[in-house]
């Protein structure tokens, strides 16, 4: 599928040259190049774009601006552009790390760029997949950050506390607000997640193995037994189709 790139860029002898790189790595691309964060966000809307790069400073006349950022944090709060390819372009020595964290871009360049790292950079993203081919996944919310998870990145979730615990395949954790089981399942269309216990969401593609007459599921490379409920063993072995 041809892939379509967008790039955001206010220095116009610049978006050119960011531009002919890009077609240089892959000629068989649509590429829209725009120098303003309104022309680009109506471009988006309107199609649907494989890979950004987004100069974080779009606007130099005002002193601080970081229009390129906020561009992309509206992009993350767009389902179809949770986890699309942002490869922003910087000056700035200090936003990498937000950008990284917050914004779960794939990387950044810095300005005056190399040509050499513009193109390592496309050639990554380019193996990402298309916008249409999107997978399940999760847009979750923590004092305003907002958080994408993948759903085959979950090993398991549980409601403890009045809070969500997401447990990662990484083995990291994430703490968000609480939300009901069922609302977490209403939320994705994913087959591989199916409820264990009135507090817990179990991600079946990681199940080692379910022992219904003691009521625990173990987990691949996890050591911790998962509780199965009492009312919830028929709907354990239904998933099973036992």
């Amino acid at each position: 599928m041809r892939k379509t790139i967008l790039i955001i860029e206010d220095d116009l002898i610049q978006l050119e040259a960011l531009k002919k790189l890009v077609m240089e790595v892959e000629a068989d691309v649509t590429v829209y190049a725009v120098s303003d964060a309104f022309t680009a966000y109506g471009i988006l809307m309107e199609k649907t774009i494989d890979i950004f790069l987004v100069d974080i400073i779009l606007d130099p006349t005002k002193p601080g601006d970081t229009s390129g950022i906020q561009l992309v944090g509206k992009i993350r709060n767009m389902i179809k552009y949770m986890f699309t390819p942002v490869i922003f372009v910087t000056s700035l020595e200090d936003t990498t790390k937000y950008a990284f964290t917050d914004l779960n871009c794939l990387g950044y360049v810095e300005k005056p760029f190399s040509q050499d790292r513009v193109k390592q950079l496309v050639r990554k993203a380019l193996y990402f997949p298309s916008g249409g081919e999107t997978e399940p996944a999760f847009c979750f919310r923590k004092n305003g950050v907002f958080y994408p998870v993948r759903v085959r990145e979950v090993l398991y979730i549980e409601n403890t506390r009045h809070v969500v615990t997401v447990h990662l395949v990484n083995g990291s954790r994430l703490t968000v607000p609480y939300q009901s089981c069922q609302r977490l399942l209403d939320e994705v269309d994913a087959n591989c997640l199916f409820q264990c216990s009135r507090s817990t969401i179990v991600n079946k593609d990681y199940v080692l193995n379910v022992d219904i007459q003691n009521r625990y599921i173990t987990l691949k490379n996890y050591d911790d037994k998962i509780e199965i409920g009492v009312t919830f063993r028929k709907k354990v072995l239904a998933e099973y189709g036992l």
